[in-house]
């Protein structure tokens, strides 16, 4: 009896529909292999994240601790008695000055950081950087990209591994159908059912087929061309940045770059570098670089900003650092640079409201670290001098016609001076009155501090000064300059700050505050002395001084003292 036209139908969609089961079950299978060798490469790079963060850990600790005994304990021991040996020598006590020099070189054997290369006892230079660089702060580097670069690798492997789950459950959903189309006797039913199937199976299929021909990136394992590894290259430049040695650490940049270009930290560094060096403009290049390959911090944004501005595009700064304070809201450094940007672009209303919300929220973050008994954060100061400093090299700028921005970018540059100079003082006065008050300034400013007059004073026989010699150098060895000012409409009780920078860096160890006591008007000096030390002299460079009264800026002026030999 032969088989009527429906049976056979019915036979051969059994069969198509067993082929397909079987098809499936294997993609299933081939998935299952996939997602469980995924998991593995996951759990392997997750252990080598933990080993990585643990190495790199008690490599800072050891690091810290080493380099903490290596200075403050062998190289101040060697310091103090090489203090006591030039004092003693000075005293025509050579006995003694013998004595201190024998346990001075003892000192020598505590600690490599006292021998060659981070110390040369002939002229007392240390490098501490390259010191800290070889001790521990290029390998630190090295397994902090190899923690990051393994967490790449395990969140890839994560994200595969999650997607082929989803496939599995694809394939599992495709299967249910063939096996529901299986139990329908109705033929267009059944088929729709077996249709949809495949369909959902193709797509499962497609879409695992895509996920396992993704590439997943080990930067661990990119090779530069003479064999070392991108991330030891890497590691090595920001050892050589660390000591200020741009151009090596740019050629080892170069390096890691030439591995992966999109490097994204070593075209940071490399831009920080180029930027230290003064190549604006590569560093701009490097920056844009960063960013277009996924970098969208603040603190890129905020750099891009500031070589933008160096290079005199200053509507481009403004814009970058809007953008860098959307990524940053808060950051001071990048507020101050806003404004900075807007000033140099004779922008100066935008300019002075920008200042106006940075100042706003540095005495807002002061006073609420006073109600809560704790300390501002230091980058709180850090940022409020460095913004003083911008405006005051921005008016160097202006008045000595050389440095970056160009001056012939400037539209303005007396309005943009004298703006500058405004808000400098500003600036600084808000700083001193956070420091010592917790309150911006209170009232204006009402004494008149005369143009400082720096003067070697002279003394006569009994250690009285009888005379002063005005300059604005002072040779190496000078171990006391005098500031001699005259003054009107000051009060008895006032606060009176004073501060010193040398290349422009405060000294701490020469701030000076106290209630005056001098008078309404009159003539005063104040004096940088080492005089009581047989050892000490100022050091060379470029000296600022500040004179604050109520916390408002009302004098500065600068001296220098020249290097040896000048």
């Amino acid at each position: 009896m032969n088989a009527t036209p429906s049976t056979q139908n019915d036979e051969r969609f059994k069969k198509t529909t067993a082929v397909l089961i079987a098809v499936v079950t294997m993609l299933i299978a081939v998935v299952t292999y996939l997602q469980s060798d995924a998991g593995a490469r996951d759990d392997a790079a997750n252990r080598d994240t933990k080993r990585y963060s643990l190495e790199a850990f008690g490599k800072q600790v050891s690091g810290d601790a080493r380099v903490n005994y290596d200075y403050n304990s062998a190289y101040q021991a060697y310091y103090e008695l090489d203090l006591l040996a030039a004092a003693a020598l000075t005293a025509d006590d050579e006995a003694a000055a013998r004595r201190y020099e024998a346990l001075r070189d003892e000192m020598l054997n505590l600690s490599p950081m006292l021998q060659a290369p981070y110390f040369d006892p002939a002229t007392g230079h240390l490098n501490v950087a390259q010191y800290e660089a070889d001790t521990y702060l290029v390998e630190i580097t090295a397994l902090q990209e190899r923690f990051a670069a393994a967490s790449a690798v395990k969140d890839a492997w994560d994200s595969k591994s999650n997607t082929y789950i989803v496939h599995l459950t694809l394939l599992a959903v495709a299967l249910f159908l063939y096996g529901l189309s299986a139990t329908i006797s109705g033929n267009f039913t059944r088929w729709i059912f077996a249709v949809v199937g495949t369909g959902v199976a193709v797509v499962a299929t497609g879409w695992a087929a895509t996920t396992f021909l993704q590439p997943v990136k080990d930067l661990r394992e990119c090779k530069i061309a003479d064999g070392a590894n991108a991330i030891d290259a890497y590691a090595q430049g920001v050892g050589l940045a660390y000591q200020g040695e741009y151009e090596q650490a740019i050629a080892s940049f170069d390096k890691a770059l030439a591995c992966e270009p999109n490097y994204i930290n070593a075209l940071v560094e490399r831009g920080d570098a180029n930027t230290a060096l003064g190549n604006y403009g590569i560093a701009a290049a490097d920056y844009e670089k960063a960013r277009a390959a996924g970098d969208a911090s603040a603190n890129v944004a905020g750099n891009l900003a500031w070589v933008y501005y160096l290079l005199g595009r200053f509507n481009e700064a403004a814009d970058m650092n809007r953008l860098a304070l959307k990524a940053g809201p808060g950051e001071l450094w990048i507020q101050y640079d806003l404004a900075l940007s807007l000033m140099a672009a004779n922008r100066l209303d935008e300019a002075r409201a920008e200042y106006k919300v940075g100042m706003d929220l540095a005495a807002q973050q002061v006073a609420e670290a006073k109600a809560a008994g704790a300390e501002p954060p230091s980058f709180l100061w850090w940022g409020l001098e460095d913004a003083a400093l911008g405006l005051d090299e921005l008016i160097d700028t202006i008045d000595l016609g050389e440095g970056s921005p160009p001056r012939n970018s400037l539209a303005a540059p007396d309005a943009i001076g004298e703006a500058a100079f405004e808000m400098s003082s500003r600036l600084k006065g808000l700083s001193v009155a956070l420091e010592y008050t917790g309150q911006p300034p209170q009232g204006e400013l009402t004494a008149i501090i005369s143009p400082f007059i720096f003067a070697q004073p002279l003394f006569d026989d009994d250690g009285n000064v009888v005379d002063y010699e005005p300059a604005d150098a002072f040779a190496y060895g000078t171990d006391e300059v005098s500031i001699l000012f005259d003054y009107e409409e000051m009060q008895d009780g006032q606060e009176v700050v004073f501060k010193v920078y040398v290349d422009g860096e405060e000294d701490p160890s020469w701030r000076f505050v106290e209630p005056w006591s001098l008078g309404l008007s009159g003539s005063a000096d104040k004096s940088l002395s080492f005089a009581y030390s047989n050892t000490q002299v100022l050091t060379p460079g470029l000296y600022t001084v500040e004179i604050y009264v109520n916390s408002n800026l009302a004098q500065s002026g600068n001296f220098e003292v020249l290097d040896e030999g000048e």
